[in-house]
């Protein structure tokens, strides 16, 4: 194997626990009707091989649709994270499922919620592949909780399942901890 990478979680651990969300969420959202399903927002790119596996496992009924906010360059935050796709889906009366990839800072969750609940939301959940919460900004730690997590994980940069560096190393079939300065 690459010694810039090593293995965090296999595709495996990945699909099971994938399958434990599904069943927790259609059980939390079990009222949901076909006349107003669930509103499930995909972020893009890094969260669509999770969402679209996610999506498929639930048992309710579900619409789907995409966000692009952008909040990486690299290894590194961008600073304020900025809407490219998306903001303006209309969400007033309908329960959210926000699906990520990753929720790390914080901070693009808060953007997105905010922007969600001033527009009507009756509720936002998150589902996250990952969650770093050593990582989410102090002032975040209260308010960005992720409803459904796949893996808590340490302060590593993480590829693979659709996590990208400058949009390298996506489609690696397992979540791989990227050692960027080893030799290759």
């Amino acid at each position: 194997m690459n010694e810039q990478f090593s293995i965090l979680k296999t595709d495996a651990e990945v699909r099971t626990r994938l399958k434990e969300l599904a069943a927790d969420i259609s059980k939390d959202f079990q009222h949901i009707q076909p006349d107003n399903p669930l509103l499930v927002l995909c972020t893009l790119r890094g969260a669509v091989f999770f969402a679209a596996d996610l999506v498929r496992a639930l048992s309710i009924p579900c619409e789907i649709n995409f966000i692009k906010v952008k909040s990486y360059q690299g290894t590194r935050p961008v600073g304020s994270p900025i809407f490219e796709l998306g903001e303006q889906i209309d969400v007033k009366g309908r329960e959210v499922l926000i699906i990520e990839d990753i929720v790390d800072t914080g901070q693009t969750m808060d953007t997105v919620i905010k922007n969600f609940n001033d527009k009507g939301a009756v509720s936002i959940r998150i589902a996250t592949m990952l969650d770093k919460p050593s990582r989410r900004y102090p002032h975040l730690r209260a308010t960005i909780l992720p409803d459904y997590i796949g893996f808590s994980i340490e302060d590593y940069f993480v590829v693979g399942w659709g996590l990208d560096y400058n949009e390298d190393y996506r489609l690696l079939p397992d979540i791989m901890i990227y050692h960027p300065d080893a030799e290759t």
